[in-house]
């Protein structure tokens, strides 16, 4: 019997680590060394897949992100801890990126936008498979989000598409700068 196999493409809005971070993230003993540095990120929003999103569903997600203004924020995490993967947690709660979280969040019920999903808890994962090593404390690695990304993660494959960023300066609306 064949079975059809489809390729997930999630759609996320997140932030990423400057490069310098992304490689200090990278060094970590416990990150997946076979993933490339680029594809560390915070997740700030989870949209559809875009293999069964409705026409046009993509551009109208960054019509509605051009809208959109927040200031940037800074991002700490001092943990590394193993659950089903290995992540960046933070030992202190990310205020600022869940006032982030929480703007946005009224931003799109404020329009009629329902397709997206917040995540619970705000991380960054060094490795998609748990290391069964527990939690440990680290030196703080920390950066300002200043631009926010539209995603999509092709799964599977350790890709990711940028389809639109937006600064995050002081709180102006931005304009999608095409990826």
């Amino acid at each position: 019997m064949l079975r059809r196999m489809f390729v997930r493409r999630p759609l996320y809005l997140m932030v990423k680590p400057p490069a310098g971070v992304a490689a200090r993230i990278d060094a970590l003993p416990r990150n997946d060394r076979g993933r490339e540095a680029g594809l560390l990120h915070m997740t700030l929003a989870a949209f559809v897949d875009l293999d069964r999103a409705p026409a046009g569903f993509l551009e109208l997600v960054i019509r509605g992100l051009d809208g959109f203004g927040a200031d940037a924020f800074a991002v700490r995490f001092d943990r590394i801890e193993c659950r089903k993967a290995t992540v960046l947690r933070s030992s202190v709660p990310l205020a600022a990126a869940w006032e982030f979280q929480r703007q946005l969040a009224e931003y799109f019920h404020r329009h009629d936008f329902g397709w997206f999903n917040l995540p619970p808890e705000l991380r960054v994962t060094i490795n998609y498979r748990g290391d069964g090593l527990g939690a440990e404390a680290i030196d703080p690695v920390e950066w300002i989000a200043a631009e926010m990304l539209l995603v999509e993660s092709v799964v599977g494959e350790a890709r990711h598409i940028v389809h639109g960023r937006w600064p995050l300066p002081r709180g102006e609306p931005g304009f999608c700068r095409a990826a």
